[in-house]
């Protein structure tokens, strides 16, 4: 993995200064995956597109706010003070909780791709309660919901949301629905996803597994 530029942006409700990290380059070598979207990936880290401001309650979309500065990743990292105030000293922002997602769909005006981005991460919150667990905890009222809202407004043509729909259905326990949504046209990439998928399906499993658990 190769560090790209550090950005200091700036939040837009408090005008508070919170650090963006990116990469020049990565690889997904002892990455692991699960068929609701989630990566562990070593060498190429997940940054969120929304985030927490860490000096005051807001949410943004990261790319959506101002850049100020920006470090290349061969220049000193130490982030210096802006001013003396705590809330213009460049601090990481928070990372996304379900509290911060929530947070973002309460936007009347947001997208049907922000929104999709948002609760497909959401998603993957819930999953992790069960995530590579023999006995699964029974979904909550906000999970179903969740995924409900999920399936009305992913794409029936883009493969990626299709296998998501899939793999909502199958979570679901509903495989039969699984089953009629896993059909059409995929892109070849998701060869591994589909496989893992139909194999799941068959054995009417609704775990929240692992892809590719022996690939370390």
């Amino acid at each position: 993995m190769l560090p790209g530029n550090t950005y200091i942006r700036e939040c837009p409700q408090c005008s508070g200064k919170f650090t963006q990290p990116t990469m020049a380059s990565g690889n997904t070598f002892g990455a692991k995956f699960w068929p609701d979207g989630k990566m562990d990936a070593p060498m190429m880290p997940d940054y969120p597109a929304y985030a927490g401001c860490p000096h005051c309650k807001g949410t943004f979309w990261v790319d959506d706010t101002k850049v100020v500065n920006s470090l290349g990743y061969d220049e000193e990292r130490e982030i210096p003070d802006l001013t003396l105030d705590s809330n213009q000293t460049p601090i990481p922002y928070k990372n996304p909780t379900k509290k911060i997602y929530l947070q973002g769909l309460n936007d009347l005006n947001i997208t049907k791709e922000n929104e999709i981005y948002l609760r497909s991460k959401l998603m993957q919150i819930y999953n992790d309660v069960n995530r590579d667990q023999k006995v699964q905890h029974s979904p909550i009222d906000p999970q179903i919901e969740n995924w409900n809202r999920l399936l009305e407004i992913l794409d029936s043509k883009e493969t990626q949301e299709k296998l998501l729909k899939v793999e909502i259905y199958r979570e679901m326990g509903n495989f039969e629905e699984a089953k009629k949504a896993f059909t059409g046209e995929f892109d070849e990439e998701y060869m591994d996803t589909m496989d893992m998928l139909d194999k799941l399906i068959e054995a009417r499993d609704s775990r929240v597994m692992c892809i590719n658990p022996h690939d370390d």
